[in-house]
Order: C-alpha cells, then sequence, then structure tokens
C-alpha cells in the first residue's frame, strides 16, 4: 500500500484512539489507547509486555498485522484499512469466574457482535441492519458467514495480585472485503446508501463498551448473558460435527469424533451438544466444532 494510503489509515486510528480514551478512561483511569503503523500480532506484543509486569490495561490496535494468529495457530493477515484487528490487555481474576475463558470468549463474541450493530444501525439509511451472529466459541457471523474471530490468551504476570493473570483479548473484524477468503464476509457488505465504512470508526463502536462489559463479566460471569447469547447463536438446533483429537480437526480433512444436535450454551459458556451417547458438555479447547450439511 501506498505512503499516503497508510498514513490515512493510521491517522483515522489515532482519531478513534482518542474518542475510545475520552469514553472509556473515566471508568478506567489507568488505560492506555495506542496505535502501531505494524507489527506482527497485537497480541503476542501484549503477551510479552504482560510477562515483563507491564500490567495496566491496554488497547493496541495496528494499522498492519504481519503475524497475527487465530485460534489453534491458525494465521490471521491484516491488509491496512480492510481489517480491524487489536487486541485489550488486562489483569483478571480469570480462574475464579465459572468456565474462565471459555465463557469470556462468548461474552467478548457477545459484546462485540453489540457494539457493531448499535454502530451500523446509527449510520444515515441504515434500517433493517441483519443480526450480528456468534458461533461458539469465538467467531462473529453475518449473513451465514464469518466476520471475524476472538483470540484470548492469559498468562501469570510480575506484580500482580494473588489470583489475577493478565488477560490478552486479541479481535480480528472484516471492515472491507479486501483479502478476505471466498467463505467470509465483511461489515461493509450490510452497508446500504454507499457508506464507507473506516477500521477506526469500526474500532471506536466496540472498544469502549468491550472493556466495560469485560470487567462486569469479572464480576457477575456469563450466567447473565447466557439469554442474550443465545438469541445470536448460529449453533443452536443445527446438527453439528465435533473433532475432539488434538492435531485432527476439520480443517486436516479428518472425520469428525462424534456428531449431534447443538443445544445452546450452558451458564458457564459450555457447548452442549446431544449426540448418541446423551447431552455432552464441551469447553473451549476440548473441541472444534463445525456445521454439518
Amino acid at each position: 500500500m501506498a505512503d499516503t494510503a497508510l498514513s490515512a489509515v493510521q491517522a483515522d486510528l489515532h482519531a478513534a484512539a482518542e474518542r475510545i480514551w475520552e469514553a472509556a478512561s473515566p471508568a478506567c483511569l489507568d488505560l492506555s489507547v495506542e496505535v502501531l503503523p505494524e507489527i506482527g500480532s497485537t497480541n503476542t506484543e501484549l503477551m510479552a509486555r504482560g510477562r515483563r509486569g507491564e500490567t495496566s490495561p491496554t488497547f493496541i490496535v495496528a494499522c498492519r498485522q504481519t503475524a497475527g494468529r487465530g485460534r489453534q495457530g491458525r494465521t490471521w493477515l491484516a491488509a491496512p484499512g480492510d481489517t480491524l484487528t487489536f487486541s485489550l490487555g488486562l489483569p483478571m481474576r480469570l480462574d475464579e469466574i465459572p468456565g474462565g475463558g471459555s465463557a469470556l470468549s462468548l461474552a467478548v463474541g457477545l459484546a462485540v457482535a453489540q457494539g457493531l450493530e448499535t454502530g451500523l444501525r446509527a449510520l444515515p439509511d441504515q434500517v433493517n441492519t441483519p443480526a450480528i451472529g456468534l458461533k461458539w466459541p469465538n467467531d462473529l457471523w453475518l449473513n451465514g458467514r464469518k466476520l471475524g474471530g476472538i483470540l484470548i490468551e492469559a498468562t501469570p504476570a510480575p506484580g500482580l495480585s494473588e489470583g489475577q493473570r493478565w488477560v490478552v483479548i486479541g479481535i480480528g473484524l472484516n471492515v472491507r472485503p479486501g483479502q478476505a477468503p471466498a467463505e467470509a464476509t465483511s461489515l461493509s457488505s450490510a452497508l446500504k446508501g454507499g457508506h464507507t465504512l473506516t477500521v477506526g470508526e469500526v474500532w471506536s463502536w466496540v472498544a469502549p463498551s468491550l472493556l466495560a462489559k469485560v470487567r462486569a463479566f469479572e464480576t457477575a460471569g456469563f450466567a447473565p448473558l447466557q439469554a442474550a447469547y443465545s438469541q445470536r447463536d448460529v449453533l443452536a438446533g443445527q446438527t453439528v460435527g465435533l473433532w475432539a483429537t488434538p492435531g485432527q480437526g476439520p480443517a486436516d480433512g479428518h472425520a469428525p469424533s462424534d456428531t449431534g444436535m447443538a443445544q445452546g450454551v450452558s451458564e458457564t459458556g459450555a457447548l452442549l451438544v446431544h449426540t448418541d451417547k446423551g447431552l455432552q458438555a464441551w469447553s473451549t479447547g476440548e473441541v472444534s466444532v463445525r456445521l454439518q450439511s
């Protein structure tokens, strides 16, 4: 991309960073909001900072991400202006929350979906904006196709109080079609009237409420969010395949370990699937899941 175009993306994100800080800092006085022109992975950067003892709540966004990671090590590449990639790092008592990181991933997905819809509906001429769906455990869907993903990592860190860990929440969203694969979609596809979305605009929609809702989740857990999540659950009532053997997932061409009917999620964020063995509950990290035709 030409330097002038990259500079425009950077200016857009800097303006968004100011709006995010103004909206979120009154409730989080030590919040930092940073814009980086290029980085390998925003998650990797924040994980490294946490291990060095730099544990103030921090947002990092990248104009260009060259080594982004998805769940189970999958690559997430970010083209400047097309894909929004950012991470939030903050201390959390994650192990004290029922469902831990599995439940947090669902809470984050719900917060992002709600923020996106609020932003889209505030734009001119955007009536009947389609709902953002959620595919357990960490994908956002729009019109039956993948819109974005979530990656949550956690590590012990120097200086944290007993029971706390440094938690990094990474989010990637397709804002414009760009280099997104054919099976994916973008927020722009939901727009009417010719409005052009920018990554900064979308970031400012989701970041302040994400921070607030993650902190509320630390207090109340996932149970109060279960009903709202269920309204967006794209797996509920669908036949799904389950891959429970490490290294033998759907992307590798292996047959599923089991199949069944998805029955929603539990109060701790576990996926409930009715199989021939009965109703089973699965947590993030234990299984990969795909819709079956």
